[in-house]
């Protein structure tokens, strides 16, 4: 089954009761695991930037760390966060949580990815505004720092994301490129670029997630509600089915139902033995029957050998072969 990851990301906005809201209707939900982010605003933008007080918001100590993992644990799903600064590191190391995503912009941060691939726990690692070229210089110096199993995340930091621009057809590319697993990591509204991210291959599916869309400022206008992703949920559930393995060919489920619905040879009139066959003489039609449409060459011309009625089936004990 496919990794459900609900991006809480700071959609809680520093209000811890929302928060645990959110983990409650995640899990609810049918997701594997939550995600946080654990900064200081200055970690992420200058107090001049136009986000500052809106990030800042977001900001979590480490006893709501604490609480906020407590929850998740109990709700019986994964707490992850993304850590923007070593110290963040620190702080989630002494949560134990179960592992950690890199945000796009620190995709080539070797400084935090030192200290991420030392605690040699699994990672997710977005890909947004990456090349190819940066990526694997990524992969290779986790793999250099004996870093815990890595998932890649192809992501279009784009908020919200074009269709045109989601380029879905890369994470199966990637998959064999560097054979490893990827997921995706979601910033279009709604869910249909998460399930069609699961019908391309996505092993990890990331969104954003809200108690409410219309809420103002972070991420809420192109997040998942409690209700869209428990639908994304069974939708790929439904679609996982739907797409099966290779190895079904062999034990098809409908074979059983070949000689129903194929077609088999059988006199379309009353015939007299002695009368020469020819293709007049037979109709096509369900249910198969010892000779098939295949066969019409080898009897016409033949003789028949006894008398037959209409609709008797065609056999080859009928016909005269000398």
């Amino acid at each position: 089954m496919i990794y459900i990851i609900a991006e809480i990301g700071f959609n809680h906005e520093g209000d811890i009761n929302a928060a645990i809201e959110m983990i409650e209707a995640a899990a609810q939900s049918g997701a594997n695991a939550v995600k946080f982010q654990t900064f200081k605003a200055f970690d992420i933008a200058l107090p001049s930037s136009q986000h500052y007080d809106i990030i800042k918001n977001g900001e979590m100590s480490y006893e709501q760390h604490s609480e906020l993992y407590l929850k998740a644990k109990d709700c019986g799903i994964d707490f992850i966060s993304t850590p923007f600064s070593p110290w963040a590191v620190e702080l989630l190391e002494k949560l134990e949580v179960h592992a950690y995503k890199v945000a796009s912009m620190d995709c080539t941060n070797k400084y935090l990815l030192k200290h991420i691939a030392k605690t040699q726990k699994p990672v997710f690692i977005s890909t947004g505004m990456a090349s190819l070229n940066e990526i694997s210089d990524t992969l290779d110096y986790m793999d250099k720092h004996n870093s815990g199993q890595i998932t890649l995340m192809h992501c279009i930091s784009m908020y919200p994301a074009k269709a045109e621009h989601l380029n879905l057809d890369i994470i199966p590319f990637l998959k064999k490129l560097f054979n490893i697993s990827v997921g995706y990591s979601d910033h279009y509204p709604g869910t249909m670029a998460c399930l069609a991210a699961a019908l391309v291959g996505s092993e990890v599916i990331e969104t954003h997630f809200t108690l409410d869309t219309t809420t103002k400022n972070g991420d809420h206008f192109h997040s998942a509600d409690p209700k869209s992703l428990e639908k994304l949920i069974n939708d790929i559930i439904l679609l996982r089915q739907m797409k099966g393995n290779k190895r079904m060919i062999l034990d098809r489920p409908d074979r059983q139902y070949a000689n129903d619905y194929r077609r088999g040879l059988y006199f379309s009139k009353q015939l007299s033995k002695g009368h020469i066959l020819s293709e007049d003489d037979f109709l096509f039609c369900r249910p198969a029957s010892e000779l098939s449409p295949n066969h019409l060459e080898y009897v016409i011309g033949k003789i028949l050998d006894k008398d037959v009625k209409e609709y008797d089936i065609v056999e080859d004990c009928f016909i005269n072969k000398q």
